[in-house]
């Protein structure tokens, strides 16, 4: 028994130490021209995909998925998140070396429309998705409403109705 505690012990504390050590020695590469390593890639999607699902998971959308709301949300996310995201139909972007922002006209998402809501009103530290409800400022922010239209816009951007996509673009003069 006092060599199954022991062993137990070791399996738990030691990789902590060492995993203490390579980040308080420095070695853990930070620099932006070197590709981060596939396996922090991984481990930091699934802890952000974990932490989502729990924090927005009591979240429920008020809003239907008319083609009206889909319309606005469009707008929305053209007008503030396709600097980043990218529009429909504009070509794909090759990344080298920061995580990228998903571009969801070519990948769509992985989260749900509440998990969706909860990212856009509280930001995902450490990547360039702010927090909309901390930005001090009444333009550029999103009431909930409008949060919801992006969400259900965003869910949906893989397979939106011909006319949701003729609606959202911009006019050309």
């Amino acid at each position: 028994m006092k060599n199954f505690v022991l062993g137990f012990l070791a399996t738990m504390v030691l990789p902590a130490i060492g995993m203490f050590g390579y980040l308080r020695l420095g070695a853990a590469e930070v620099r932006a021209d070197v590709e981060a390593p596939a396996w922090l890639s991984n481990l930091m999607s699934i802890a952000v995909h974990a932490s989502v699902r729990r924090s927005a998971s009591e979240v429920r959308n008020p809003l239907g998925h008319t083609n009206a709301e889909l319309i606005a949300g469009g707008r929305l996310f053209l007008d503030g998140c396709a600097g980043c995201h990218r529009s429909p139909g504009l070509p794909h972007r090759v990344h080298t070396y920061f995580l990228p922002p998903p571009e969801f006209a070519y990948v769509g998402t992985q989260y749900s429309e509440p998990e969706l809501f909860w990212i856009v009103k509280h930001g995902i530290r450490r990547t360039g998705m702010a927090a909309s409800e901390r930005c001090g400022t009444s333009q550029g922010c999103y009431s909930d409403q409008q949060i919801w239209l992006l969400a259900a816009f965003v869910n949906h951007m893989t397979n939106l109705p011909a006319s949701v996509l003729e609606a959202i673009q911009p006019k050309r003069h």
